[in-house]
């Protein structure tokens, strides 16, 4: 058998563990590792490589609409 909830209760449940929850994830992404290390000038030469072969290969299907000089569409994956 199901529990029943009256209308304000399931609201409250809600709000109160909304504020644990955030201060939780909030924790989680402090712990983010960052790089330590620079990258290396062939790692930086690949890196670059690939953007460029994304970046035409969005121009040719017509991912990248270029609307003037300074304006350009990009439709994001």
């Amino acid at each position: 058998m199901m529990r029943r909830f009256k209308p304000g209760e399931l609201e409250a449940i809600i709000e109160k563990k909304r504020n644990r929850l955030n201060l939780d994830m909030l924790k989680k992404g402090r712990n983010r590792l960052f790089r330590k290390r620079p990258r290396d000038k062939e790692e930086q030469n690949i890196l670059d490589k690939l953007c460029v072969q994304k970046w035409q290969k969005d121009l040719a299907s017509g991912k990248v609409r270029i609307i003037n000089d300074r304006e350009w569409y990009y439709e994001f994956d």
